[in-house]
This record gives structure tokens, sequence and C-alpha cells, in this order.
């Protein structure tokens, strides 16, 4: 993130350049810090500025999520969801979407990703003879 914020900013506000999403560096906390910290020395009243490049470094954060969520192999989680007891042999009551999750975690996937579960639930919503009770429940077809 180093860089962001223009060395110049006492002419006026700075623009950031588009970049591509595959471009993005991660985020390093301590570059953060020191851009803050230059905003800081910069102004006598950097609210303005500082609220700017807050905005700049959430923008950021949330490409590189999104990012991290289209990176997950998609056939792979669908392939382990099918893999769980209750899809091999589904039974009248319903699964939730927290006992899949556990299911996920414990095969070794991460789930810590933003937006995860939303991925997880579109993911069994395409496996077939599956029927969504409401959020988070599932029900499957006896064969």
């Amino acid at each position: 993130m180093k860089g962001v914020v223009d060395k110049t900013m006492d002419t006026g506000p700075s623009e950031v350049p588009e970049q591509d999403l595959t471009s993005l560096k991660k985020l390093e906390m301590t570059d953060v810090l020191e851009d803050i910290k230059m905003l800081l020395e910069q102004h006598d009243n950097p609210a303005l500025e500082l609220q700017r490049y807050l905005s700049e470094v959430e923008s950021k954060i949330n490409d590189e999520n999104k990012l991290k969520l289209e990176s997950v192999d998609r056939n792979h989680i669908k392939h382990l969801i099918e893999k769980h007891p209750y899809f091999k042999n589904p039974s009248t009551y319903h699964i939730r979407l927290i006992t899949i999750m556990k299911y996920l975690k414990k095969k070794g996937v991460d789930i810590t990703l933003n937006d995860f579960d939303l991925l997880v639930d579109e993911i069994i919503m395409s496996i077939d003879d599956v029927e969504k009770i409401s959020y988070g429940k599932y029900s499957r077809k006896r064969f």
C-alpha cells in the first residue's frame, strides 16, 4: 500500500491510479501505519485526507478478499460436501450450513474467508436434488 498517499497532498487530493485486481500487492500493516503517520505530520487538520486514505485501504482489503474468494476451488469444495455422510445417505431431517462449515474446517478448508458461507450456500444449491428450506438449512431428496 506504500505509495498510495501522494507526496504533494498540499496542492489537492491525490488520485490513485486504477489497478488491475491481479496486480494488487498484499497490504502490509507497517506500510499503512507509515502512510497514516505521514498524513498526520503533513497536515494540521488531516481528517479529510485520512478519511479518504482509509476508504482506499478498505477498498483494497475488499478487493483482496474478493480475489481470495474467487480463487477457491469450487469443485473441490463440492466434492467434499458430497462426501459428507448426510449427502451420501440423506434423511428426512434437514442439514444445517453450520454443520457443513464445521465439516469443511475438519477437512482442512480455510473457512475464515469473508463471505465463504455464501459461497458454500451457492455450492450446496448446485448439488442435485438439494432443496433450501430456509437460510442455512437444506434438505436432499432420497434416491
